[in-house]
């Protein structure tokens, strides 16, 4: 029984961690036609700042930001385009896409007829790190067989630690919640 319980508090941790990374996808990054940076994360604009290195890697001639209204008539992808341009990215080399959606699906919705229609076939997806994994799956479905192809890069917005998730309040709530959205995205009728 000793045995059995030291064998839980040692392997409840690898476990949890395991579970923890299962939200993440990080992709081996090439070259690419853009970089694309989803809309949300956080004020301080670390999915920017991810997406601004990566560029200056020279990973991809264009970003491309993806942003929703703000309110005061202003827009995320505006204002991600600002920064990017703060941060020493040439002006035409940014492309913001507005739209008014309400989920990741709606945003692919938006977003890949968009790369689509400038001929964009290799895709760096650049958004928070918990949320990796089940942007790549949908902006894939999102795009079907004719591309582009996504690669994810996770920024690390210090709302998730996949290491510490059950130990500190956001991090499980952050989990939890990514959770919850991926499961709903699995079922979800298009």
């Amino acid at each position: 029984m000793l045995v059995m319980a030291g064998g839980m508090y040692l392997g409840a941790p690898l476990a949890l961690t395991a579970l923890g990374r299962s939200l993440i996808e990080e992709d081996a990054l090439k070259p690419a036609d853009a970089i694309l940076v989803l809309a949300g994360g956080t004020r301080e604009g670390d999915r920017v700042r991810h997406a601004v290195g990566l560029f200056k890697r020279g990973l991809a001639p264009l970003l491309v930001m993806s942003g929703t209204p703000m309110g005061f008539r202003t827009h995320e992808a505006e204002v991600m385009r600002q920064h990017a341009v703060f941060l020493g990215v040439p002006p035409d080399r940014i492309l913001a896409v507005k739209h008014d959606s309400d989920s990741t699906r709606e945003e692919a919705d938006v977003v890949v007829p968009v790369l689509k229609g400038r001929g964009l076939k290799d895709v760096i997806l650049v958004t928070s790190n918990y949320h990796t994994a089940r942007a790549k799956r949908i902006f894939e479905r999102a795009a079907g067989p004719d591309g582009p192809h996504f690669r994810a890069s996770p920024a690390n917005d210090g709302l998730y630690d996949p290491e510490e998730w059950w130990m500190r309040r956001r991090y499980a709530k952050t989990f939890v919640y990514e959770a919850l959205k991926t499961v709903w995205s699995a079922i979800e009728v298009e």
